[in-house]
């Protein structure tokens, strides 16, 4: 495989940090973007100048002439901060602009999650500001990659790190596809570097289940464990995104509360977490030697279930 001169904004993330590690180990040109330095991100950083890495700092990290510069030399761009309004609204097309203005071949919007390219205007208010976005970067003429994992384990597997409660959604025999963030950084290095991908969406399908299936796991391995359970219907979950407000609320979110609830009905109500269009590639066809994690061995692995 060519070794490709990648730029990451965000490689100290959740996604980021595996994604940008693995980046390294496959031998690829590493540059890191990042608006500053400091206690917050200097270890991680150090650890990947370790490994090879470069780091820019780029305070203005909203103008396009400051972030084109930084770019310069690098053949992909890839964005793997946090989706929020902000970010797919005021940033992203900056970074597009850049990424253009540099003469990079490939830009990765910060996708990372549900397949919005399969998802209606309407369907969810996060969605829309995303789509809004592609339609900036198709008439960029720049070269592009959507990387879709679905869900990550962390938020999708019943689990007690997060919350009080294991929490159901919608309809519960929906396949959910999610896997262990480790893996999904692990195929993002692969497909974002990968020459058959450009210009396609990837979609990770090594693993699916329904949160039926989820919570017999459950059972199965935590048959005597107090387990406190709570469902949220999906006529509550239609009702939630057309009238939830602006706030966030929910520990460890963060998006609005009208974006999660959307995000919800997306995923539990009209079951679009992932999609397998003519224009996306599955992971599994791409990589079909990768053994992934599955749910069940985090499911039965008590550190998963209880961690804090």
């Amino acid at each position: 495989m060519n070794k490709k001169r990648v730029t990451v904004i965000g490689a100290t993330g959740q996604i980021g940090t595996p994604l940008t590690k693995n980046l390294l180990v496959e031998g690829h040109h590493v540059r890191i973007l990042t608006r500053s330095r400091g206690s917050g991100n200097e270890k991680t950083l150090a650890e990947y100048v370790k490994q090879g890495a470069e780091i820019k700092v780029c305070p203005e990290m909203g103008a396009v002439a400051d972030v084109a510069s930084a770019l310069e030399g690098s053949d992909t761009l890839i964005a793997c901060v946090p989706g929020s309004k902000q970010i797919i609204e005021e940033f992203e097309p900056v970074w597009l602009d850049a990424a253009v203005q540099a003469g990079l071949e490939r830009f990765v919007p910060t996708e990372f999650g549900t397949h919005s390219r399969a998802i209606e205007f309407g369907d969810g208010v996060l969605f829309d500001y995303k789509k809004r976005l592609h339609d900036k970067i198709f008439e960029s003429d720049i070269g592009w990659t959507y990387f879709y994992n679905g869900g990550i384990f962390d938020y999708f597997l019943p689990n007690l790190r997060f919350f009080d409660e294991i929490t159901t959604f919608g309809n519960l025999d929906l396949p959910i596809y999610t896997h262990d963030i480790e893996d999904i950084g692990r195929l993002a290095a692969l497909a974002l570097t990968d020459n058959r991908t450009l210009n396609r969406c990837v979609q990770v399908d090594f693993n699916a289940l329904t949160q039926h299936e989820m919570l017999a796991l459950v059972n199965k391995y935590w048959p005597d464990y107090p387990f406190v359970f709570k469902h949220y219907s999906a006529a509550y979950i239609t009702k939630m995104k057309d009238e939830a407000g602006d706030e966030v609320t929910t520990k460890k979110g963060a998006e609005t509360d009208r974006e999660r609830w959307g995000i919800n009905s997306v995923v539990y109500v009209t079951g679009k977490l992932a999609a397998f269009t003519d224009e996306t590639i599955r992971a599994s066809e791409l990589y079909p030697d990768f053994v992934c994690k599955t749910p069940e061995s985090a499911i039965s692995n008590p550190r998963f279930m209880f961690e804090e």
